[in-house]
């Protein structure tokens, strides 16, 4: 079981920091009810990758039981494409990167002025799927899992873990500034600077470790 958990703790990590969501739930917790607000987005952000990435390892693991080699390989293949997905994507972001100097906020973070307490769940579940990196990294951690030939309790526990490391990019800040109370804040405001300033540089770096990672995990097709 700590195996398959230790194969899927690096697309959880590409998931935590994930700038979107850094972003978001900073500023979430830099306005009104921040901490509830904040948790709430996390909450969504969490259930949406956890119900994903076990529908993906439902689906492997049923058909790990029927042809345990072409599901090998399935998953293998599926490894490579998304490492070539995120190489891709590496690209373009490289590409479309702002001018050196030039603060970074994604549309999405605009609707964040007078977002209500229901209105960041629903932000938190929206990021889940549309941050475009989410689905791949959920359902190739789901792959793992279910190829793994986990019980019930293991793969839940799998699961679990998988979404509460995904998940702490928002989490972190949350207990710092539960921790700190408004000594936090400042610190919180550096952050989200920092955030806007470095966005797709922060992008960039974890898109090409996670291909540089799937292109590994994938070539044992080759085996």
């Amino acid at each position: 079981m700590w195996s398959a958990i230790g194969d899927t703790l690096p697309l959880a990590v590409g998931l935590a920091l994930s700038p979107v969501a850094l972003a978001t739930a900073v500023m979430l917790l830099l306005g009104s009810r921040g901490r509830l607000k904040t948790a709430l987005f996390g909450l969504g952000w969490f259930v949406v990758l956890l119900v994903i990435t076990a529908i993906a390892a439902a689906i492997v693991d049923v058909a790990d039981d029927d042809a345990p080699e072409a599901t090998t390989d399935g998953v293998d293949i599926l490894l490579l494409v998304i490492a070539v997905l995120f190489a891709v994507l590496a690209m373009v972001a490289w590409r479309k990167r702002p001018k050196e100097g030039d603060e970074e906020k994604p549309s999405i973070l605009d609707r964040l002025d007078g977002l209500s307490v229901w209105g960041a769940l629903a932000m938190g579940v929206a990021q889940g799927v549309i941050v475009i990196k989410n689905i791949p990294l959920a359902v190739a951690a789901g792959a793992r899992l279910g190829e793994a030939d986990l019980d019930t309790a293991q793969l839940v526990v799998g699961l679990l873990v998988f979404a509460l490391v995904a998940a702490s990019g928002v989490i972190v800040p949350l207990v710092l500034a539960v921790l700190g109370g408004e000594r936090a804040a400042p610190t919180l405001a550096r952050f989200r600077d920092w955030l806007s300033y470095n966005m797709t540089t922060i992008s960039i770096v974890v898109l090409v470790v996670l291909s540089a990672y799937f292109f590994g995990q994938g070539i044992g097709i080759l085996d």
